[in-house]
């Protein structure tokens, strides 16, 4: 039996770009011959990966957001995805997909209610995809502390990946499997990928210009030093646009890899679920909170200045206003809802039903109230349904991780809290933003006259011109 094993994992993942306004993409710059740059990397990357059925090779996952654009836009790609994760799972008895949660949302900048809420949606998502409960979840960012695997194992989730810097340990052998100890006597598995491999094959062109060129400079030496006589694993992991957007034509050298050149030097691909099924973790570890994959600087990346962004002033006072919306836009869900809904977070939890047409609205919504609805009580928890998925959305972590306000993302996240806002006073009455935009005067950006006030006052006042079905 082979000692030496050998696994990527591809995270792919495109930031949420769909305007409120429109309901589609706008047409983007630099995304030329494609109208947006979510179409261009379906063709330069995730289309080629399936053609070449990449997705029974590796272990991957999907942000949801992504995958419902995909449903809308090409479905063929997604059925060929799902198709091959189903002839790993044939195969082995596990399946070679990692689920995730709904948003990319930087979880331990999150409160727990909403923790719950998009791990429950990202888990749901994941079985309604490939019909099964999932045993992994990727961590967005690999933002991680010990509130958020706690909620993780309370789902169901059995592993994560983590990057080698998030342990905290001395003496870390990243090529096996450690356990974390959690509240309750839970506990839940945690694999390290190998950062060397992994920084090789993300920033360094050259080593993965060939395949052979690849294994015998780069995997080989690498797995000589490692691994002893005991099995020990190599994970690699990336972002999963690098194959084929980030570096071009690496999807045939993906294929051309995990199809006999790793098995041609005695080392046997896997992927993390087989991989812990026949080497199960033996000892604890202890991990540093607050940390990442992206960012040495940790979560501080996604709400104050840090060192390798160190003029993003604006990014605290977006963070401070997001989260005080959060705080009103909730008050006056519960405080609307109370009479008609006995629990509103129950209600949330289960509006994945209706978002992946596993239920209708009015069906999800009859479910949870305490008597039968007219049509006009219906249509006002749907509207505020709608306000709770966009201010959900608006802390996907791309507004954060740039340099300057003044770019598609955190625009994105301000339309989304701009919606939320508006529907919720549609329904109320009660203008949710209205004591607290004075916080995104400070919120500036560098090369433009951009603030963030400004940007959000004028999406609201877009929004008023809006009525009726048009919000939703």
């Amino acid at each position: 039996m082979p000692s030496r094993f050998f696994c990527i994992h591809g995270h792919f993942y495109q930031p949420p770009r769909i305007d409120p306004f429109t309901k589609e993409i706008p047409d983007e710059y630099g995304a030329d011959p494609y109208g947006n740059w979510t179409e261009k990397i379906f063709n330069e990357c995730y289309e080629p990966n399936a053609k070449k059925g990449n997705f029974e090779k590796i272990s991957f996952n999907f942000g949801p957001n992504l995958f419902a654009w995909m449903d809308e836009n090409h479905p063929e790609t997604v059925r060929e995805i799902i198709e091959q994760e189903h002839i790993v799972f044939q195969r082995t008895g596990v399946s070679n997909a990692m689920a995730h949660p709904y948003f990319h949302i930087i979880l331990p900048l999150t409160n727990e209610r909403d923790k719950k809420t998009v791990v429950r949606w990202g888990i749901r998502d994941y079985e309604v995809r490939f019909g099964r409960k999932p045993l992994g979840m990727w961590l967005p960012e690999t933002a991680v502390d010990l509130p958020t695997l706690q909620v993780f194992a309370d789902y169901g989730i059995e592993f994560v990946i983590l990057a080698p810097w998030q342990a905290d340990a001395e003496d870390l052998d990243a090529t096996r499997a450690y356990k974390i100890e959690l509240e309750d006597g839970k506990e839940i598995t945690v694999l390290f990928y190998n950062s060397f491999l992994s920084g090789e094959m993300s920033f360094n062109p050259s080593a993965t210009d060939n395949t052979e060129k690849f294994v015998e400079k780069w995997l080989l030496p690498h797995l000589q030093d490692a691994c002893g006589k005991n099995p020990c694993l190599s994970l690699a992991a990336m972002d999963g646009e690098l194959f084929g957007h980030h570096h071009k034509f690496r999807d045939a050298f993906l294929s051309y890899l995990l199809d006999g050149a790793v098995e041609s030097a005695e080392v046997e691909k896997t992927f993390p679920a087989l991989w812990l099924k026949e080497n199960p973790p033996q000892d604890f570890i202890k991990i540093n909170e607050n940390t990442s994959w992206s960012c040495m600087h940790g979560i501080k990346r996604w709400k104050d200045v840090c060192g390798d962004a160190p003029s993003a002033t604006w990014k605290k006072p977006l963070r401070d206003f997001m989260n005080a919306l959060c705080d009103s836009i909730d008050v006056l869900y519960e405080s609307y809802l109370d009479d008609i809904i006995p629990d509103v977070w129950k209600l949330r939890d289960e509006y994945i039903e209706a978002l992946l047409d596993q239920k209708t609205v009015e069906e999800v919504i009859q479910e949870n109230a305490y008597d039968e609805l007219e049509k006009n009580e219906i249509d006002q928890v749907r509207t505020l349904l709608t306000a709770q998925f966009e201010r959900l959305r608006m802390f996907s972590s791309d507004a954060w991780f740039f340099y300057d306000i003044d770019r598609i993302e955190p625009i994105n996240a301000l339309k989304y809290g701009a919606h939320a806002s508006s529907l919720v006073e549609l329904v109320t009455g009660f203008d949710p933003s209205e004591e607290i935009t004075d916080i995104l005067i400070k919120a500036k950006s560098e090369v433009s006259s951009v603030t963030g006030e400004m940007a959000f006052l004028g999406f609201l006042k877009k929004f008023e011109k809006i009525t009726g079905e048009e919000w939703l």
